[in-house]
């Protein structure tokens, strides 16, 4: 018979795979988003997402006769805010961006992770990081280069774009808070904190703007709330015995993901100035990966 703790452990042994895992669901997850019809406001998106992960998390947390409210709660409470915040960012970004675009943008995030993580967790910042961060930005400014954006007809309002990167910074701040909890709280407990403040904080705001979604849009509602707590899921663990700003660089595959979406449901276009971003941004990936299995 299959025990769930040493199940667990080996789950904590590959790191690198719980990250990769994490991005590619994450990446189903604005699949998921973008399918949706406008009409459906993004606060209840939000809502309906943290229903779904609150509900397996608390059956989850029930039957391994966990403490649900954990130890350092003001810090459990901020990491859910700053959950919530990044999350409202970034659905508005994939409604109102290409697919690509708005995941590239998302995935200035490791840029700012590594202030934070220096700042506030007190983390060293190795050269290889530094270098495989590097690498990934330059990626990104190649693929947001205005004259590579008109090259594909698209165009990008200046407000999506700062809500973006505020999404990038709110995330940036979660995953640094995450990393703080995760030498005291368990992982579940960590998750469920997400979506338990998105749904208090947000309920009110949805009941008054409520708008019945129908059966199609349910669907695609089950699927962002399903995968994002398998997202969440491997990124808690992955980052458990990681530091933050490594691990970050891994999770640019996403940025992969999202593209490869974006060609194959809504016609994208995807240019050589993208490939070679998203090529720099690969290496910066494979650069993390190669330090992590020379360490372990």
């Amino acid at each position: 018979m299959i025990n769930p703790t040493e199940l667990e452990k080996k789950f904590n042994s590959f790191n690198k795979f719980n990250l990769v895992f994490a991005s590619f669901f994450f990446s189903l997850m604005t699949l998921c988003v973008k399918n949706i019809d406008k009409r459906i406001p993004i606060f209840e998106l939000v809502l309906f997402r943290s229903l779904v992960s609150l509900m397996i998390t608390l059956f989850i947390i029930n039957l391994k006769n966990i403490n649900p409210w954990g130890k350092n709660r003001p810090l459990l409470i901020l990491r859910g805010v700053l959950g919530t915040l990044a999350l409202v960012c970034i659905f508005h970004a994939i409604r109102n961006m290409p697919l690509s675009i708005s995941t590239v943008i998302q995935y200035t995030y490791p840029i700012f992770i590594s202030i934070f993580a220096g700042i506030f967790i007190k983390e060293k910042i190795t050269r290889n990081i530094i270098f495989a961060l590097i690498i990934g930005w330059i990626g990104i400014l190649v693929i947001l280069n205005p004259s590579q954006l008109s090259n594909i007809n698209v165009e990008i309002e200046n407000v999506s774009i700062s809500i973006a990167f505020l999404g990038a910074i709110c995330t940036a701040l979660a995953y640094v808070t995450v990393k703080k909890l995760s030498f005291t709280e368990d992982v579940y407990v960590i998750i469920e904190y997400f979506p338990l403040v998105s749904f208090i904080t947000l309920l009110p705001i949805v009941l008054i703007n409520w708008v019945t979604p129908n059966w199609n849009e349910l669907f695609w509602i089950i699927g962002i709330g399903l995968f994002t707590q398998l997202g969440q899921t491997f990124l808690t663990i992955g980052l458990k015995n990681l530091p933050a700003s490594e691990a970050s660089t891994i999770n640019y595959l996403q940025v992969l993901f999202g593209s490869i979406w974006g060609i194959l449901f809504f016609s994208e276009i995807i240019n050589i100035n993208f490939l070679l971003g998203a090529s720099l941004v690969l290496l910066g990936t494979i650069i993390t990966t190669t330090k992590i299995i020379k360490r372990t």
